[in-house]
C-alpha cells in the first residue's frame, strides 16, 4: 500500500472519530433539552402569567378605585407607597423562609399557593370593598376606605413577593444550561399576564350581559381575571411534583479553601476566619469589621458551617447579604431600583391621568353623570396603552 493510501485511509478514521464524538455529544445534551423537560418548565412558568394578571390590576385600578371612594388624590399614593417599603423587608424575608422550606409538599409550592390567595383576597377588597363598607354605613365611606386601602396594600405587599416566588419556583426545575430557556418563558408568560389583563379592562363590559351578572365594570374584569389565574395556576402546581427540600444535619463546611481573591469575593457572605475563630455573624455585629475578605491572607482557610447559617434568623440573614452584598450587585440593585421608582409612579397614575386629564372626566361624580361615564371611558382606554408599552 502507498503512502498516499495510507494518508487518505488515516483521514478517513479521523473524520469518523469525529463524526462519533459529535454524536455522542449530542446524545448526552438531548435528555438535557428533551422536550418533556422544556413542557415542564412551560406549565411551571404559567404561575407567572397569573402573578404579573394580578399586578397588572392593581395598577390599573388602584388610584381610581381609592378616588371613587373619595380618599383625596394627596394621600392615594400614600399607602402604596407604604405598602411598597413594607414588600422590601417582606420580600426577602419570605423568600429567604421559603429556601429554608421542608414541607413534603415543596419549598416554593406553599408559599406561591398562600401568596396567590392573599393577592386575591387583597384585589378583593379593592374591588367591592366600596359596596361592602356602603353597606355597613350607607352615606359614609369611611370603612370603605379602610377596606379599598387594605386591600390594596395586601395586594401589593402579596404580589410582589409572589412574583420572586413564582421565579425561583421555575428556576429550581431548571439545569444550568436551560437557566435561559427559563428565564425567556417566566418573561414571556408575564407579559401575557399584562396583556390579557389589559385586554380585559379595556373592553366595554356594559353592552354584554355579563354587567347584569356583575354590576360593573371593574367587577367584571375582576372576576374573569381570578377565574382565569386560579385555573391557570392550578395547571401550574398540580401537574408536576415538587421535590421536597432536605437539610443535612451533619456540620459540614459550606466553603473549602479559598486559593484567590475573586472565590473569595464570590463566597463572601458564606465565610469566617478560621484563624481568629470569628464568626460572619459577630463581624457584622461589631463596629467596621464588616470585611470578611483579609487581602494578607487570602490563601488562608475560611469556612462557615452549614448548620451555623441555617441557626441564623431570616431577617439576620437579609441584613447580612444585603450588607455584604458585591459591588456589581449593587450596581445591578441600584439601576433596578431607579428603573422600578420611575415606571410604578408613572404606570400607578396613567389610567387615572387618561380619564381625568384627557376625557376630563370626574371620578366621584355620580354613577349616571357624564362625567362619571367620560371617566370611566378614559381609565378602559388607558387600559389599552398599557398593553401598547407591553407589546
Amino acid at each position: 500500500m502507498s503512502n498516499d493510501d495510507e494518508k487518505v485511509q488515516e483521514k478517513a478514521h479521523l473524520i469518523n472519530d469525529n463524526e462519533n464524538a459529535d454524536n455522542s455529544s449530542s446524545s448526552t445534551l438531548k435528555p438535557e433539552f428533551s422536550k418533556a423537560s422544556v413542557l415542564k418548565l412551560v406549565i411551571l412558568s404559567l404561575s407567572a402569567y397569573a402573578a404579573e394578571f394580578f399586578y397588572t390590576f392593581f395598577n390599573m385600578y388602584g388610584i381610581p378605585l381609592q378616588l371613587r371612594a373619595e380618599v383625596p388624590v394627596a394621600f392615594s399614593t400614600l399607602p402604596g407607597s407604604l405598602a411598597t417599603i413594607v414588600g422590601l423587608f417582606v420580600t426577602p424575608i419570605i423568600s429567604n423562609m421559603s429556601d429554608r422550606c421542608t414541607l413534603r409538599f415543596g419549598r416554593r409550592r406553599p408559599f406561591l399557593i398562600v401568596l396567590f390567595i392573599l393577592t386575591l383576597a387583597g384585589i378583593g377588597l379593592l374591588t367591592f370593598g366600596r359596596t361592602i363598607g356602603l353597606s355597613i354605613t350607607p352615606g359614609h365611606y369611611m370603612i370603605s376606605q379602610i377596606l379599598i386601602i387594605s386591600g390594596y396594600c395586601i395586594a401589593i405587599i402579596t404580589g410582589t413577593t409572589l412574583l420572586t416566588i413564582v421565579r425561583a419556583y421555575v428556576m429550581d426545575s431548571a439545569s444550568s444550561e436551560m437557566q435561559i430557556i427559563a428565564n425567556s418563558l417566566i418573561t414571556c408568560f408575564s407579559a401575557c399576564g399584562v396583556v390579557t389583563s389589559t385586554t380585559l379592562a379595556g373592553i366595554n363590559w356594559s353592552k354584554t350581559d355579563l354587567i347584569m351578572i356583575f354590576g360593573g365594570q371593574t367587577r367584571v374584569v375582576f372576576a374573569l381575571s381570578s377565574m382565569i389565574s386560579i385555573f391557570i395556576t392550578l395547571i401550574s402546581v398540580v401537574c408536576y411534583r415538587e421535590m421536597p427540600y432536605t437539610r443535612e444535619t451533619k456540620d459540614k463546611p459550606a466553603v473549602d479553601t479559598l486559593s484567590n481573591a475573586s472565590k473569595a469575593d464570590e463566597m463572601k457572605a458564606l465565610m469566617t476566619d478560621s484563624k481568629t475563630g470569628e464568626t460572619s455573624q459577630q463581624k457584622v455585629i461589631s463596629h467596621d469589621s464588616i470585611e470578611t475578605v483579609n487581602q494578607s491572607s487570602e490563601n488562608k482557610s475560611k469556612v462557615v458551617t452549614s448548620d451555623e447559617i441555617h441557626s441564623w434568623s431570616s431577617f439576620y440573614q437579609t441584613y447580612y447579604l444585603a450588607k455584604t452584598m458585591p459591588k456589581e450587585l449593587f450596581n445591578l440593585w441600584l439601576t433596578s431600583t431607579l428603573g422600578w421608582l420611575s415606571f410604578i409612579a408613572f404606570v400607578m397614575f396613567y389610567t387615572n391621568f387618561v380619564g381625568v386629564s384627557i376625557y376630563h372626566g370626574n371620578p366621584v361624580a355620580p354613577k349616571n353623570s357624564t362625567a362619571f361615564a367620560n371617566y370611566r371611558r378614559g381609565v378602559r382606554n388607558g387600559s389599552w396603552g398599557i398593553m401598547g408599552y407591553t407589546l
